[in-house]
């Protein structure tokens, strides 16, 4: 249900005439959301191919013998979240396990494991939800039926994983330095990842942190029944005592017929209070902002302590706009204000966004700019931009960024 957009450039006079526009694409689904899921569904695929290859070796050299080993490391090595794999027989039977160091474990029955006994049951793959397994932790199972070339049935490869590293190596480099955040559940309420390790494993409905965010719980359930979803909830900081309201959205990823729900979030800031400022004043304060003699001093010695004073300043006497922010000359957003609503040392160079190279060519060509462009957590927004110098040294662009659905005055 994503939309294209069509991202815009106009000179700046055209885009002071038409403050009131109607944004050129309006969607709801954040495209960091829409990321996270392509990307965690493509890593699933990745195993789901690995396991099927597996489970062809095994099927011709038998799940026990020194190539049955080599096809368990090779399966093994192509993950870094794998702990074990192993060949489990028709009786649910651990045969053959690797790496080395759990190979005190085979022979072990665990054919006790609701995974183990559907695949024995179905011949179909499985993706299990979050167990104690026999090594001793909490980890995820996938097993994937091994079938000899004429169609008997010899039992299954079964690779041994922590969810949350598989999902962290995912998640970690996409939102790394965005406004936006995305944590990970089962449909039991299982939280499967967080930014907040400390919060992985605990299941939402049952633990004594979330009783007290009736919110959250309502929410909590709705996730857990539908696919896909928005709403809204309150929870407190990461680094307060502050209660913070948060915007979410979810989709769902699968394997096997086995649904994690991924819920980007999004902290609701509030904006400052006061008659809009019109876009065009708003336009000739960005431009006393960027010759400002205090701002160029502390950009030009990366003064960030400085640099979000004068931010925060320029942000509180300003209603109307949804953050300022700098982006050094070499295409690195530093910082901006709010940080709820700003990049922090984001690479515009590493192209995480299909947006990212509109914003490079905007920063070389060193002058003033407008840009309208979908924000990471879902919104559509006019950029400004002004370029900063410290006499011929260029440091880049300070820009502000306005709602597009905001109706500013003239």
């Amino acid at each position: 249900m994503r939309r294209q957009c069509v991202f815009i450039f106009l000179v700046i006079p055209a885009i002071l005439m038409m403050t009131t526009a109607i944004a050129l694409c309006k969607t709801e689904t954040p495209p960091m959301l829409m990321d996270a899921r392509q990307n965690v569904a493509a890593e699933l695929d990745r195993m789901d191919a690995s396991l099927q290859q597996t489970a062809r070796i095994l099927g011709t050299t038998g799940l026990t013998g020194d190539a049955a080993r080599a096809a368990l490391n090779g399966l093994c090595g192509n993950f870094d979240y794998a702990v074990d794999c192993a060949a489990v027989d028709m009786t649910g039977k651990m045969v053959t396990i690797e790496p080395a160091p759990f190979q005190a474990f085979e022979g072990k029955d665990i054919s006790g494991q609701e995974q183990v006994r559907r695949i024995i049951k179905t011949g179909k793959p499985v993706l299990s939800n979050v167990f104690r397994a026999v090594e001793g932790f909490p980890a995820v199972d996938v097993e994937y039926p091994v079938v000899t070339p004429a169609g008997k049935r010899m039992g299954s490869v079964s690779i041994l994983i922590h969810p949350e590293k598989l999902i962290g190596n995912v998640l970690v480099p996409l939102i790394a330095g965005t406004p936006v955040d995305v944590w990970v559940m089962e449909k039991s309420g299982r939280i499967l990842y967080d930014r907040d390790q400390m919060q992985i494993g605990l299941n939402l409905f049952t633990a004594t942190l979330y009783k007290p965010y009736k919110g959250l719980l309502r929410l909590g359930r709705r996730i857990a029944a539908n696919q896909e979803g928005s709403g809204v909830y309150q929870f407190r900081s990461d680094t307060s005592a502050e209660i913070l309201r948060k915007k979410a959205f979810w989709k769902s990823v699968s394997l096997y017929g086995t649904q994690w729900r991924l819920v980007a979030i999004h902290v609701e800031q509030k904006g400052p209070t006061g008659i809009l400022v019109p876009a065009k004043t708003m336009k000739q304060k960005l431009e006393s902002l960027a010759s400002a003699r205090p701002l160029i001093q502390a950009l030009s010695a990366g003064d960030k302590i400085k640099g979000m004073q004068l931010f925060k300043e320029f942000y509180d006497d300003t209603p109307g706009i949804y953050a300022v922010q700098w982006v050094d000359e070499k295409g690195m957003n530093r910082f901006g204000y709010p940080p709820t609503n700003s990049l922090i040392d984001y690479d515009f160079n590493a192209l995480r966004s299909a947006a990212d190279q509109n914003m490079l060519k905007v920063i070389a060509e060193k002058k003033p700019a407008a840009q309208e462009r979908l924000l990471m957590e879902g919104r559509t927004g006019i950029f400004i931009f002004e370029p900063v110098f410290d006499q011929e040294r260029y440091l880049g662009m300070v820009y502000y960024i306005r709602l597009a659905e905001q109706q500013t005055q003239r």
